[in-house]
């Protein structure tokens, strides 16, 4: 166990590594400025900008656990938060779309390597309730107060000189990169089984498959928020791409609040918790649509947000549940993925639909997702409601959560 004099230090130095963990949303608060910048290109291609980091964040976060026992934990961090910082610099430079949406997908992989590697690093080092203090501290507050930094200063920076410049906000981990390194001890190593990727995708419950559904469902109408709300804010003249960070924010925060009742919530609604966090998340949506006024976008967007903070840990808790840990098998990765499938797909989905209903972006996309966020939450509900709140044990010793 690491010195008491030291712990409190120790701890600093962890959190910090989750502080870059979802920066990846702040393409989104400038998104009206890159459309503008790329008109040869349609806003579905241009909004890959802000989707693409979610998708490639997948791959190494699925194969975390070999990565993890082939390498030690501090040269894990320094690679993941170059890559971060590689990724999230060099579109300041570039003025070609597609190699910005590269160098987005590089930022995506560094933070598939350092959103597992936190735990794994507080896990090393504590247990017990300062571990699970830690993780929810770490992978909840800090990395939404990091959210919030990314967006609203990514966004001041778009504003007094220009969309490029509003990559610049990712020099900020540098120092998080120099002091986590210097003085992060390395962490006891341990051996943990690795699963086959086989063992993962064809022996998941049905369902584990049935929640990465929902969840590439509702991933995929919550980005045209996060991918709209710019265009709403900025061509309507409510405000700048500040404000529109703000709101953004303003969604993390609302996230950030809900977590930490999230507990306590899904004990008494074990099996509704997710299609309220989706009924939450689409009443927000839907309000930002309507409202013309730039403090009712944002009251809203804390609503909406809300729900966000209930539907992801209601998905993860569950299918963590579902897992073998004892046999290296973990089906997180599976929803982890089914999240970044729904922001790269969200773009085409809305283009298509908006298409068929001859309807423009921004408020019409605010509208079409909060209604097929409203669907998805009577039928999640439907089904939710007719599941036994009961735990079950199968003959794979795995749990399988009714």
């Amino acid at each position: 166990m690491f010195p008491t004099s030291r712990r409190g230090f120790l701890k600093f130095l962890i959190v910090l590594i989750a502080f870059q963990d979802v920066a990846a949303g702040v393409a989104g608060s400038i998104m009206a400025d890159l459309i503008v910048a790329f008109p040869e290109f349609s806003p579905t291609t241009v909004m890959l900008i802000a989707t693409m980091p979610g998708l490639l964040q997948i791959f190494p976060s699925l194969f975390y656990g070999k990565l993890a026992n082939k390498f030690s934990k501090r040269g894990l961090l320094m690679t993941g938060l170059i890559l971060f910082l590689i990724g999230g610099i060099m579109p300041f430079f570039l003025s070609n779309l597609f190699a910005i949406i590269v160098f987005r997908g590089i930022l995506g992989l560094g933070v598939g390597i350092t959103l597992p590697l936190s735990i794994d690093i507080i896990t090393g080092f504590f247990e017990g309730r300062e571990r699970d203090f830690l993780i929810g501290f770490g992978t909840s507050t800090i990395a939404c107060v990091g959210a919030i930094f990314f967006q609203v200063v990514g966004g001041m920076l778009a504003d007094a000189y220009g969309w490029n410049y509003g990559f610049l906000v990712y020099l900020f981990p540098i120092w998080i990169l120099a002091i986590t390194f210097l003085f992060l001890p390395e962490p006891k190593k341990q051996e943990v089984p690795n699963a086959s990727i086989k063992d993962v995708l064809f022996k998941a419950p049905k369902t584990v498959y049935g929640f990465t559904v929902g969840q590439i469902i509702f991933s995929a109408f919550v980005f045209g928020y996060v991918t709209n709300i710019s265009i709403i804010i900025q061509t309507e003249g409510l405000g700048n791409a500040t404000e529109a960070g703000l709101a953004i924010s303003l969604f993390t925060t609302g996230t950030l609040l809900t977590g930490f009742f999230f507990g306590k919530l899904r004990s008494i609604l074990p099996n509704l918790i997710v299609p309220l966090g989706v009924l939450l998340t689409a009443t927000g949506i839907l309000w930002c649509s309507t409202v013309g006024s730039l403090t009712m976008i944002f009251v809203a967007s804390v609503l909406g947000g809300m729900g966000l903070g209930i539907v992801l840990p209601g998905v993860l808790a569950r299918v963590s549940e579902l897992s073998n840990i004892a046999k290296g098998i973990s089906f997180v990765g599976i929803a982890a993925a089914g999240q970044g499938l729904g922001g790269i797909v969200s773009p085409y989905m809305f283009a298509a639909i908006l298409s068929v209903f001859g309807l423009e972006g921004g408020r019409s996309t605010l509208l079409v997702a909060s209604i097929g966020l409203f669907i998805l939450a009577i039928v999640w509900g439907i089904i939710a409601a007719r599941k036994s709140p009961l735990t079950i044990n199968d003959s794979e010793g795995q749990t399988e959560v009714a």
